[in-house]
């Protein structure tokens, strides 16, 4: 069977912290919003202040305090967090996985957070204790930190691996490769032209796709229509620059392509709970 990989489908590059082979974080985040986005590592998120909400496959889970979530590689997500939180986030890069586990392309992980199912909920405790732990390592630097933490990294490792994965058939496989094949190229043309109008015909085009079959395919992929997606990513765009510039809203929109101010308001307010001005002025940096 030939190797199948997701390698090289990622969306938005991996990370890596200085001297360490994953990426390791503890952020404090005031606010923010990331559209629907993926990438090749797996993600895990462990919540210590405040709460996260993400969305995958049009399923929306709220995090708060002492929940862990793990997001698989090459798994569509979007995040949002309006009132800001703390949390650590643990991105282990693929080249590190497929070198420590053989089968990686095999295997699908993951788990429900909030499970009632006592074996499951102890099984998550143990990834919390092990994520805990690095945390004390990352932030105290003990004597041998480098041993200790990479020491955790594949105990974490074990743990996911053991615990929550699967194992893929190859048919499956190959039929997710292809999918996110298609998804790269749509994905990696609306990154480059998302300031730009987009009609249907066109993206539809890109993708080799009649336009009514593209939004199918889209839509059961991605977990939100085409057109949503479009206008979230320019949101997320607009709502960078509302926090980081001084540059009046009539321009950041112009900047980032959305041109109906009626549905931008709409859409602020939906995800937001707020308007631009108001926003604007209670994240600002």
């Amino acid at each position: 069977m030939d190797k199948l990989t997701f390698a090289g489908l990622r969306h938005e590059k991996d990370r890596v912290s200085e001297g360490l082979d994953i990426f390791f974080w503890i952020f404090n985040d005031s606010s923010s919003y990331v559209a629907t986005h993926w990438h090749s590592a797996i993600e895990m998120m462990y919540i210590l202040e405040g709460e996260v909400d993400i969305t995958v496959n049009g399923k929306t889970t709220i995090l708060l305090p002492g929940d862990v979530y793990l997001v698989d590689s090459a798994l569509p997500h979007s995040t949002k967090s309006l009132k800001g939180n703390k949390a650590i986030l643990i991105q282990i890069p693929y080249p590190f996985l497929a070198k420590y586990i053989p089968d990686i392309d095999n295997r699908r992980f993951g788990f429900d957070c909030h499970s009632d199912n006592p074996i499951i909920r102890t099984k998550i405790l143990q990834l919390i204790g092990i994520i805990e732990q690095m945390q004390i390592v990352f932030e105290f630097k003990p004597d041998g930190e480098i041993l200790r933490f990479t020491s955790l990294v594949f105990e974490l490792l074990f743990q996911i691996y053991h615990n929550f994965s699967r194992e893929v058939k190859s048919a499956d496989l190959r039929k997710e490769s292809k999918t996110f094949s298609r998804l790269q190229t749509i994905l990696d043309y609306l990154d480059e032209h998302y300031a730009s109008p987009i009609t249907l015909d066109e993206i539809a085009g890109v993708a080799c796709f009649q336009k009514e079959y593209f939004c199918h395919f889209f839509k059961k992929n991605m977990g939100i229509t085409y057109t949503r997606y479009l206008n979230d990513l320019r949101l997320s765009k607009i709502r960078d620059d509302l926090v980081d510039t001084d540059l009046p809203l009539k321009e950041i929109l112009e900047k980032h392509g959305f041109s109906n101010y009626k549905l931008f308001r709409k859409m602020f307010a939906e995800t937001f709970g707020c308007t631009p001005g108001v926003y604007r002025k209670t994240v600002s940096k």
